[in-house]
C-alpha cells in the first residue's frame, strides 16, 4: 500500500513530506465533485441551446405556414376582375372545402356571462324569454286571448 501511495504523489509530483494523506484525498475528492458539477452544468448548457435551436426552428415553421396559408387564402378568396373567370369555381369550392370561407374576419370580444346565458346554442342569437303578462296557461293556449275575448264554446245565435 506504501509502495502504491509513493507511486500516486510522484505521478501528481507531490513531496510527500509536504503534503499528507488526508489533505492530498480532501483535493482528489474537491476535484471530483468540482469536476461532476461542471460535466452536469455543461450538460445542462447543451440541452438548453438545444431546446432554444429546437423552439426557433419551430416559430420559424410556424410562421412560414401561417404566411403560407394567408397567401393561399388570399389566392382562394381573390377574384380577377379582368373579366377571365376561368377556375372560379374551383377556387369557390377549394375555399368551401377548406373552411377559408367561414372563418370569422372579426375580432371576438368577451362577453357578459348574463348574455351568454341568453344565447342559443345553435345560433348564437339571444333567446327572447317568455313573458305570459299575466295569464294563465289555459288562457296563454287560446287564440282569443290576444283579442281581449274569451272562447266561447256552445254558444247559439239566433237568426
Amino acid at each position: 500500500m506504501g509502495k502504491l501511495y509513493q507511486n500516486v504523489m510522484g505521478y501528481y509530483a507531490i513531496d510527500l513530506k509536504k503534503v499528507s494523506v488526508e489533505e492530498f484525498l480532501t483535493d482528489v475528492n474537491n476535484f471530483r465533485t468540482a469536476f461532476t458539477q461542471a460535466a452536469k452544468e455543461n450538460m445542462r448548457r447543451r440541452e438548453a441551446e438545444e431546446k432554444q435551436r429546437r423552439a426557433k426552428i419551430a416559430k420559424e415553421k410556424a410562421e412560414k405556414e401561417k404566411l403560407e396559408r394567408q397567401q393561399k387564402k388570399k389566392h382562394l378568396l381573390e377574384m380577377n376582375t379582368e373579366g377571365d373567370e376561368t377556375g372560379v369555381m374551383d377556387s369557390l369550392l377549394e375555399a368551401l372545402q377548406s373552411g377559408a370561407a367561414f372563418r370569422d374576419r372579426r375580432k371576438r370580444t368577451a362577453q357578459s356571462k348574463d348574455l351568454i346565458q341568453n344565447l342559443s346554442p345553435s345560433s348564437q342569437r339571444p333567446v327572447l324569454k317568455a313573458c305570459n303578462h299575466g295569464l294563465n296557461y289555459r288562457e296563454m293556449q287560446s287564440p282569443f286571448h290576444a283579442f281581449g275575448t274569451e272562447r266561447v264554446d256552445n254558444v247559439k245565435v239566433d237568426d
